[in-house]
């Protein structure tokens, strides 16, 4: 079928029927419920990643733009974001979608970026990015949410890591070899730091003479143990382990082959071992697959009469006024304030106008099966600003909510047709003439 006449699904409003167009789905096994969670909170990390690197610091430097003037500080950045919790409980809806969320207050990342900054192993940086710098622009970086979704379907078993889906086998594998080469990188940035003796680091060594790097790169590359994870967020992540009783004969062959000058003995290198403190020498390499190599879908579907509410988000102030004599737990009574939010935001999305003056309630209310949907869409509400308490001893909480899942889950129970898209038909119409008009044409 050629591309102009295919037929796009698209979802619209069934006037003559309120039947659902879709069954229930089956029960998730504890096994696909875990990896759904498993794939939501990978997409979660990454797409919190992006926030982070967007938080501006000082000018037109931002985090992101500071973490690249160095490789060790952008991978220093990326394990760390990669590495935070999940929030609260993971959300499985009746569809077979997973929502996990992750949190990130200014705080803590302030904190972070200062550690980085104190660690002069993640050198070069910035030079005009300093503690102040960070200290003034933590007060304008906000709590920071990110949310995501996982379904199971058919791709999820296509034996393919999970996340990786839509990745071609060459992505894979380039994703593993990027991965494996920044790890290698990283670890003989770890063997710098090394001390052959009081005085003097083996990055003076290393930097004598790019062959010597160059051939501790190989080295380690051959001896070290390597493994290779491909994470839910389209991550490959590379480990690679030696043990350090194998670094000094490594760096002889190296002194021997190589070095030209007189500062170091191939003896020296013998007294890292009781200098380093430890047995191994570990590194983390990250890397994801090229664009070129993501399958994407050649037909995507499209929708029609959206309502427009789909594609923002709603915000409501709830209040708790605890009780005289009450004990005064601020995480309960914020927590209150959050429910009394939701309470409001629920009254709001009651209103919405889904199509033809049909409101949520008065969808939901012909589709009872959506309503433990909406409201476990609705318990995905976040503050977005601190709690707040006012001159009666009441406690404010600000929430927000997304209402693009609200609308996914009121369009399951809408029919789906297919329909020829616009542009697709007018195409059609400037390249095939109609039969009339090909006779004109064809009259001497």
């Amino acid at each position: 079928m050629s591309a102009m006449r295919w037929a796009a699904a698209v979802v619209v409003l069934a006037s003559s029927s309120w039947a659902a167009a879709q069954g229930p789905p089956e029960a998730l096994t504890g096994q696909q419920r875990t990896l759904l969670e498993q794939v939501a909170l990978g997409k979660a990390r990454g797409a919190l990643l992006e926030q982070v690197c967007g938080l501006p610091i000082s000018g037109a430097s931002s985090v992101g733009r500071w973490a690249a003037g160095s490789v060790e500080l952008d991978r220093a950045v990326r394990l760390w974001v990669r590495a935070q919790p999940r929030h609260g409980v993971a959300r499985h809806y009746s569809d077979g979608v997973c929502e996990v969320d992750v949190r990130l207050d200014p705080e803590s990342l302030r904190d972070q970026v200062l550690a980085w900054l104190a660690d002069e192993s993640l050198a070069p940086r910035d030079g005009d990015i300093g503690p102040d710098a960070v200290r003034s622009a933590v007060r304008r970086w906000p709590t920071l949410w990110a949310t995501g979704t996982a379904r199971l379907g058919a791709k999820t078993v296509a034996g393919k890591p999970p996340g990786w889906e839509e990745i071609t086998n060459e992505g894979l594998e380039l994703a593993r070899a990027a991965a494996v080469a920044d790890a290698n990188r990283a670890l003989v940035e770890e063997a710098a730091r090394l001390r052959v003796s009081h005085a003097r680091r083996l990055r003076e060594f290393l930097d004598s003479g790019e062959a010597i790097r160059d051939a501790l790169r190989e080295a380690l590359l051959a001896a070290a143990t390597v493994t290779v994870s491909f994470e839910p967020d389209q991550v490959a992540v590379a480990t690679m382990q030696l043990e350090l009783r194998r670094l000094p004969k490594l760096l002889a062959d190296i002194h021997a082959a190589h070095y030209t000058g007189d500062v170091f003995a191939a003896a020296d290198f013998r007294e890292m071992l009781l200098l380093a403190g430890r047995d191994m020498l570990e590194s983390t390499g990250l890397a994801a697959p090229p664009q070129r190599c993501v399958i994407r879908e050649p037909y995507p579907e499209i929708e029609l009469d959206v309502p427009e509410w789909a594609a923002r988000s709603l915000t409501a102030t709830g209040r708790f006024t605890p009780d005289e004599g009450t004990p005064a737990d601020a995480e309960a009574l914020a927590e209150s304030a959050r429910l009394a939010g939701i309470d409001r935001l629920r009254r709001e999305i009651e209103k919405l106008v889904i199509q033809k003056n049909v409101t949520v309630a008065q969808f939901v209310s012909y589709h009872q099966e959506l309503k433990s949907d909406v409201v476990l869409a609705l318990s995905a509400a976040r503050p977005v600003a601190p709690p707040r308490k006012t001159a009666d001893g009441a406690v404010e909480v600000t929430v927000e909510l997304p209402l693009r899942r609200l609308w996914e889950i009121v369009r399951r129970a809408m029919d789906r047709v297919e329909v020829e898209p616009a542009e697709a038909a007018q195409a059609r119409a400037t390249t095939v003439p109609a039969a009339g008009e090909r006779a004109v044409e064809e009259r001497p």
